[in-house]
């Protein structure tokens, strides 16, 4: 697997080499145009101001006086190579004064004798060097008898830039060089910290979440490490309170399982004194085993909700009868325990989709803490509201209430209050999911040592 690390230095290479090589061409090619059209101008001057010259003071001579005179003037040029061709191609003289009886067969003197002008670029035949030429007719009374061509010598030019391409060739490799170390200098700076993160991830991936990512600087990866260190603290808290449910959860369990084996084998050995007794007895084993049974039942849908296998039967539910049959199931435990109720149904039926069975559930969840946290003599209100599209369902008690740094926890997973009549810590997480599913919302509110309020909003069509 190729590491973040090489990657960099791959991608900055390919880019450093790609952008150096196209400046180079660049570079070269307008060098070598300068140069070129520079030639190409001078040579351009040279023909048309004397070719003019010559057509206009020499119009009346023949091609060979012409050349004879163009001689005298132009042999001792040092920069450009004068010939002078009759309309045969073949030269007449040149600037060593030598002509020659062979037709040359040369773009540029084919377009002049056509009345047109061609720069050309070649090799010369005798010298092997690299030329530069251009023709321009000479006239005889208005008729074309000939040709003056000028060529210039390119090798200097072409060793320049040769030598010029080398040097920049040189250059270019120090600059990649140079540049290479710098991006590679500055990479580290990138590779560094999300390496130092790895290693933090990969600890934290083993299982030990005491480590800390260390935070260099404040950009992306700075953001990575303190989200991976808030992650750490996160899963530390929650493996922290899954430790605190198990142990509760533990203890509720051992609590009516050693009274069932308790008066199991009271009964089981014969030590009952009477029959009162043994029934006493059988209660509490009853009871407690209601109790277990509770408890696994929220373990159960716990892991369904979990899971994501909880399902609903939608059906039309008459919550203001729903609500009734709650109360009523907790009528004797309210004169039981001494604490005064008050239920307010709404007059217009309310009705809303939704599984009546997970409804209840919550309803009895709710108001079982609402009892379980009143003070004896306490005070307990049902209300049910028709709200636009929603059915309001308010349950508030006068107990002990819930501090205000706690409120936004209780109906987390695991979470327990501090309270000793505290429960397993997922029935309220359980009672918000189902509401959720039902398109609706559970809210709590609360003041400490004055009383809370639950709210359950629940759409009527869903």
């Amino acid at each position: 697997m190729k590491g973040i690390k090489s990657r960099i230095y791959k991608q900055n290479g390919i880019i450093i080499i790609s952008i150096v090589l196209i400046l180079e061409i660049i570079f070269l090619l307008v060098v070598r145009n300068y140069y070129f059209q520079s030639v190409q101008q001078e040579l351009l001057n040279k023909v048309k101001v004397s070719g003019g010259f010559y057509n206009k003071y020499l119009i009346n001579e023949r091609i060979e006086e012409k050349a004879r005179y163009i001689l005298e003037n132009d042999s001792r040029d040092p920069v450009f190579y004068m010939q002078v061709y009759d309309t045969n191609r073949r030269m007449l003289t040149d600037s060593n004064g030598l002509k020659s009886n062979e037709p040359i067969d040369a773009a540029d003197i084919k377009a002049a004798l056509n009345e047109e002008m061609q720069i050309i670029k070649e090799k010369n035949n005798e010298t092997k060097e690299s030329i530069m030429a251009v023709s321009t007719p000479l006239y005889h009374l208005g008729e074309i008898s000939g040709a003056l061509r000028y060529t210039v010598s390119v090798e200097k030019i072409e060793t320049m830039l040769l030598k010029i391409f080398f040097a920049s060739i040189f250059i270019g490799v120090f600059v990649v060089i140079i540049t290479f170390l710098l991006s590679s200098f500055l990479a580290k700076g990138i590779v560094y910290p999300i390496e130092e993160v790895t290693k933090v991830a990969e600890i934290m991936a083993a299982g030990d979440f005491t480590k800390r990512a260390v935070k260099i600087n404040n950009d992306e990866i700075g953001k990575l490490s303190d989200t991976l260190n808030y992650m750490s603290e996160e899963i530390q808290k929650s493996n922290l309170i899954k430790n605190e449910f198990i142990s509760s959860i533990s203890h509720e369990l051992r609590t009516p399982l050693t009274a069932i084996q308790g008066w199991s084998e009271i009964i089981l050995t014969g030590e009952v004194e009477n029959l009162e007794e043994a029934k006493e007895g059988l209660k509490i084993i009853s009871s407690e085993t209601k109790r277990l049974t509770g408890l696994v039942e929220e373990l159960l849908d716990f892991s369904k909700f979990e899971a994501g296998k909880i399902s609903l039967n939608l059906e039309k539910v008459d919550i203001n009868q729903l609500t009734m049959e709650v109360y009523n199931y907790f009528k004797k435990r309210f004169e039981k325990v001494g604490i005064e109720v008050s239920l307010n149904i709404e007059k217009k039926p309310c009705y809303a989709a939704g599984d009546v069975n997970r409804l209840k559930q919550v309803l009895i969840n709710i108001i079982d803490n609402a009892i379980k946290f009143s003070e004896e003599d306490g005070k307990i209100s049902i209300n049910t509201y028709l709200r636009q599209e929603n059915v309001l369902i308010q349950i508030e008690d006068n107990g002990i209430g819930i501090p205000k740094k706690d409120i936004h926890k209780v109906t987390h997973k695991f979470y327990k209050g501090k309270s000793k009549k505290s429960g397993s810590g997922i029935g309220l997480s359980i009672c918000k999911e189902i509401i959720h599913l039902h398109g609706g919302e559970l809210s709590i509110d609360s003041v400490e040592g004055e009383g809370t309020k639950v709210n359950i909003l629940i759409p009527i069509e869903y």
